[in-house]
């Protein structure tokens, strides 16, 4: 892949298309909009020049607009095409095109417009620019931390795993990608790997055909990233396991975690939730991680697993890579104790909140969101499992933000 981030044009006269601008300009990629062809001629500069386009076909309702010619001097050019809310272009399509043609249905926000555009550049062959070139260009880029990965510059793979299933796993990895995304405004993808039984759709109250499943076909190619996923009102985005349980065995395993892979040069953090379970998908997921979230509860049982799944990491590789969480830290073995016997330090730990966790699970939301002033320790302390991910210090806490009231308990709502 040629180290080259090109220029996006933008064709259209949609101020809100525009805003994808801002999205753009974030994350070191230029972009300048078009509604004449010399303007297009400029944009396009010459034969070397790398550029992809999005044009927008609410234009051609004008019937004074150019629309044969901006396409013909577009037919080189990679080009995604906005199609209106109601009917369809295909009419226009151009056999002598030499170049990749996608499709997206507006209205469409901001960030989803970004992300189809980041497939664009990469299905063009070209790179997404790196910290590294983004902070050389001038665009302010967020801090790191601890979990800087030099000169990669994808996202980060955090992968949240416990060897005990009801550990409270999938509660931390929902509040950690709402959280990295509301409070630091990351691009942040969480990804359900309990492929059988995942609960991630229920915890945030999403449903939808769209799933890992999409992704994992003979036929996926980058374009079906963006698309397979779910925006979350958060600004997170979702991947859902397959709403078929039966599709889960025509799904491939390795076309799975290489999408994974894939999606970590679209995100800035892509989240994973696993099975409590060592197999073939878990251990591939668990070498890819930059961090490991292993989340243990204060009792026997689970001790015993993960001091046998510690003993496992050290052979396999990864025990650099964990981060000890316990889950309900004021009840049961004590923190000191438990340390004293894995052998390892706990990195945060979360206390117990019965009705509080019930409520959220039942209103389909997160604590983080139920509680944005963080007055309650739970909030508190998941917080400061975003912070440890993030790398950087808890934002503060705006003036106005009162105690979350949630909404009436929804038992019929939607589920995944």
């Amino acid at each position: 892949m040629a180290n080259v981030t090109p220029t996006v044009v933008l064709v259209t006269r949609d101020p809100q298309v525009r805003f994808v601008t801002s999205t753009l300009q974030a994350e070191g990629i230029s972009s300048r909009s078009v509604s004449s062809i010399r303007e297009l001629q400029r944009a396009l500069g010459g034969p070397k020049t790398r550029s992809v386009a999005v044009f927008d076909g609410e234009v051609m309702s004008d019937p004074n607009f150019p629309t044969a010619e901006f396409l013909e001097r577009l037919r080189a050019v990679p080009l995604l095409v906005l199609l209106p809310a109601e009917g369809d272009l295909s009419g226009h399509s151009d056999p002598e095109r030499t170049t990749v043609e996608e499709y997206a249905r507006k209205p469409i926000v901001p960030s989803v417009l970004a992300l189809r555009i980041k497939a664009l550049i990469l299905a063009a062959g070209w790179a997404l620019p790196s910290t590294a070139q983004s902070a050389a260009s001038g665009v302010p880029m967020p801090e790191r931390g601890p979990l800087e990965l030099g000169d990669d510059p994808r996202g980060q793979l955090t992968v949240v795993f416990s060897v005990k299933g009801g550990s409270g796993k999938s509660t931390i990895a929902a509040n950690l990608a709402v959280g990295l995304a509301s409070l630091y405004s990351f691009q942040t993808l969480l990804v359900d790997a309990n492929l059988w039984f995942g609960d991630i759709g229920v915890l945030l109250n999403l449903t939808s055909t769209r799933s890992s499943f999409d992704v994992c076909t003979d036929d996926a190619d980058i374009f079906a990233l963006p698309k397979a996923v779910v925006p979350h009102a958060s600004g997170a985005s979702v991947l859902l396991r397959p709403p078929d349980p039966l599709s889960v065995e025509k799904l491939k395993l390795k076309s799975f975690v290489d999408a994974l892979e894939r999606y970590r040069s679209l995100y800035e953090h892509v989240i994973v939730d696993t099975a409590p379970a060592l197999d073939e998908l878990n251990l591939d997921l668990l070498e890819n991680a930059t961090r490991i979230l292993l989340v243990v509860t204060p009792e026997m049982g689970a001790l015993h697993n993960t001091a046998r799944f510690l003993g496992l990491a050290e052979r396999l590789g990864i025990s650099k890579k964990l981060s000890l969480v316990l889950n309900r830290s004021n009840s049961g073995i004590s923190s000191e104790d438990l340390q004293r016997t894995l052998g390892i330090a706990v990195a945060s730990g979360v206390v117990s909140a019965g009705r509080m966790m019930l409520d959220a699970v039942n209103e389909g939301t997160t604590l983080i969101a139920m509680d944005p002033a963080r007055r309650e320790r739970i909030t508190q302390d998941l917080v400061s499992i975003v912070e440890m991910v993030a790398g950087r210090e808890q934002p503060p806490i705006k003036k106005d933000q009162q105690r979350g009231k949630g909404s009436p308990l929804r038992f019929l709502r939607r589920s995944a």
